[in-house]
């Protein structure tokens, strides 16, 4: 069931774009160190897996070394063991030398966020759960990082603000009547998933009697789970209500979170709490 925009594919043209803005601020047209040392002659270059990983980044790297010849490049997906080649790079090495640390970066960090979101979602997949991202990315690489975690088997939820209504305790300060909100919401967003947040029973019942297509139970203890789902599927608005959870779930504890009739489960550490992936250039 799912209710957002994939990124499963990234558009050429703005990995340019968003490169030349990484490229410019490393400075990479005064390489004082590569100008000093090199005369610029053609070498052959290879991107080397150090460690296990799923990768992803493979138009970053056409991109980025797009003066290059890039030879025998892996696709997007792909398992990677340690001491696998991930491309060969034919080019001036002045090229190679002044990009290699900013395509680095980008594609290590990319890597780290595809696997754990595979680790992740091999748990979550067998119960028909979706994995679901968050908009805790990092500024300015949301797109890539949310490429990354649907290169490694989540589903990318809302891109931005504009994308669907997400209803929070911050938002029913000045009037806490959840159903009036959503009606509110519906009415100004008609063609929009409209969420909302609850973290008490008092809350979800407003939210099953409103106009409400998704719910987020936020930070309920597994134990408590089943009987919540149970008595969202015994409403009878319920029953097409969208199930998510979040809050707390960790990657020791994601199975605990696995139950019938959750539909999603949202964690932001797969995009901002992530361990990058070592990759070398080695010529």
């Amino acid at each position: 069931m799912t209710r957002f925009k994939q990124y499963n594919v990234l558009d050429e043209q703005f990995i340019l774009k968003k490169l030349n803005e990484f490229f410019q601020e490393d400075n990479i047209n005064n390489d004082i160190t590569t100008h000093s040392t090199q005369t610029n002659q053609t070498v052959i270059a290879k991107l080397v897996a150090r460690e296990p990983m799923v990768f992803a980044g493979a138009q970053i790297i056409k991109q980025g070394f797009i003066d290059c010849n890039i030879i025998d490049l892996v696709l997007d997906g792909k398992h990677l063991m340690a001491s696998d080649i991930i491309a060969s790079i034919k080019g001036p090495i002045n090229e190679i030398l002044k990009k290699e640390r900013v395509i680095l970066n980008l594609i290590q960090r990319l890597c780290g966020i595809a696997s754990i979101t595979h680790d992740l979602a091999t748990i979550t997949k067998p119960y028909n759960i979706e994995l679901l991202d968050t908009r805790k990315t990092t500024p300015g690489l949301r797109a890539f990082e949310k490429f990354a975690v649907s290169i490694g088997g989540g589903i990318n939820h809302r891109f931005s603000l504009k994308d669907a209504v997400m209803i929070k305790d911050n938002h029913l300060i000045e009037n806490k009547d959840i159903i009036n909100i959503v009606l509110q919401a519906k009415t100004r967003n008609p063609d929009k998933d409209i969420q909302v947040e609850v973290d008490t029973k008092e809350q979800l019942e407003q939210a099953l009697k409103s106009e409400a297509t998704s719910i987020l139970l936020d930070n309920f203890h597994p134990d408590e789970l089943p009987a919540l789902i149970a008595y969202i599927k015994s409403h009878e608005q319920g029953k097409t209500k969208y199930i998510e959870i979040s809050g707390g779930i960790t990657a020791q504890t994601l199975s605990r979170f696995c139950i019938e009739g959750i539909n999603g489960i949202s964690m932001g550490s797969i995009t901002h709490n992530i361990q990058s992936k070592d990759i070398g250039l080695d010529i």
